[in-house]
């Protein structure tokens, strides 16, 4: 069947999928390659760890690779669904996008970790206990805590034995701050001006904190992408970067120089994503999710397995960018089809909604304005 016609837009063009009837947005931005970034230095930093050697570090923000890839994670998440809660203005459609973005990776990503482990554990009776239950409630559902480990011996020769997967204890966090975006637009009706100044005070608030917790760390970056989303939609994404700069250099003047290197970190890799590319730079798919939920167990095994570092390194990667690729293509993909398509359904019935209440009460006002010129005035009809 022939495919439609190919629609060009400021930052995404949209092709119809054949046979689907439904439009898949393709980035011509550059936030697929920061991704693959990020999620690149999760895989090199963690390799090290699940060898048993120390993490490379990026010592003016105190984290190690990974750590750094979280923060841009963080960074480009906070504005590009600041960008989209905006775009649609309805808090239903932008959590069901966000949700089916998230979950049906997630969950078929928990139960191959499950039946890995199932794969190399000495003794299959003590794996399948309640700590295996919650491991898979608790990373499946996102907000009732976080569990990597079980009990059982897998992977116990390995530096971190009994990890199943280490990496989607960030996943918790991304959702959440999901959810308190949402709430935070709609409850003052989509309008930015005073979400514009939350955002400035918040990310004042963080700096003069500890600054010890992962919420005040990714919240800083999810905020700096928000805050940053949020001008542009007012002015522009220099405007935006530009005042996201000139906080820092406010907080270096302050002596809170981690936290100044926080927001230049999130003002560059969010204008660098923002680039335009011409069509043969694009990348056809973007793999980063699955890359960065599947890599862990892999890693693990690749470890368990090999004792160099970089055979296991070569074994992991090509195994994670394989199962990254079957998870895009059969679990990604298709709920992506279903989320635009729930998205339009959502947009249609509160249309529907906001019109069936609007217009009887339309009707009484014009009719009340009519009233005196007639029948309420003293020698009407």
């Amino acid at each position: 069947m022939k495919s439609g016609p190919r629609i060009s837009h400021s930052t995404r063009s949209i092709c119809y999928i054949p046979q689907s009837g439904v439009k898949l947005r393709q980035h011509t931005n550059a936030f697929d390659f920061v991704r693959l970034f990020a999620a690149s230095l999760v895989v090199w930093s963690h390799q090290h760890a699940l060898m048993g050697l120390p993490e490379p570090m990026v010592k003016v923000l105190g984290h190690s690779f990974g750590g750094f890839g979280v923060l841009i994670f963080f960074a480009i998440s906070g504005y590009l669904n600041a960008l989209s809660v905006a775009r649609h203005k309805s808090m239903l459609t932008f959590l069901v996008s966000r949700g089916l973005r998230i979950y049906p990776g997630l969950v078929v990503c928990v139960l191959f970790t499950v039946a890995l482990g199932a794969f190399v554990v000495p003794d299959m009776k003590s794996y399948f206990n309640y700590q295996l239950l919650s491991f898979i409630g608790k990373n499946i559902t996102l907000f009732f805590g976080y569990k990597g480990g079980v009990a059982g011996g897998v992977f116990t020769g390995n530096a971190y034995p009994d990890f199943l997967n280490g990496s989607l204890w960030t996943l918790g966090y991304e959702v959440k701050m999901y959810v308190l975006l949402a709430i935070c637009l709609a409850a003052f009706r989509f309008k930015l001006n005073v979400p514009l100044v939350i955002l400035v005070c918040g990310i004042s608030l963080i700096g003069f904190s500890a600054f010890n917790d992962f919420w005040f760390q990714f919240g800083v970056m999810f905020l700096a992408g928000c805050l940053i989303a949020t001008v542009q939609l007012l002015k522009s994404l220099r405007v935006g970067v530009a005042i996201v700069v000139v906080l820092s250099c406010f907080f270096i003047i302050l002596g809170k120089d981690v936290l100044a290197w926080y927001l230049l970190v999130a003002a560059s890799f969010i204008l660098i994503g923002a680039i335009r590319l011409p069509p043969s730079l694009r990348l056809p798919l973007d793999l980063s999710y699955g890359i960065y939920i599947y890599a862990f167990p892999i890693q693990q095994l690749s470890a368990m397995i090999a004792t160099n570092f970089w055979i296991a390194l070569l074994f992991s990667t090509a195994f994670t960018l394989l199962l990254a690729l079957l998870s895009t293509l059969f679990i990604e993909l298709p709920a992506q089809r279903l989320r635009l398509d729930l998205s339009r359904r959502i947009s249609a019935y509160e249309a529907r909604t906001r019109k069936n209440i609007i217009a009887p009460w339309s009707f009484v006002k014009s009719r009340d304005i009519r009233q005196p010129r007639s029948w309420g005035t003293p020698g009407g009809d």
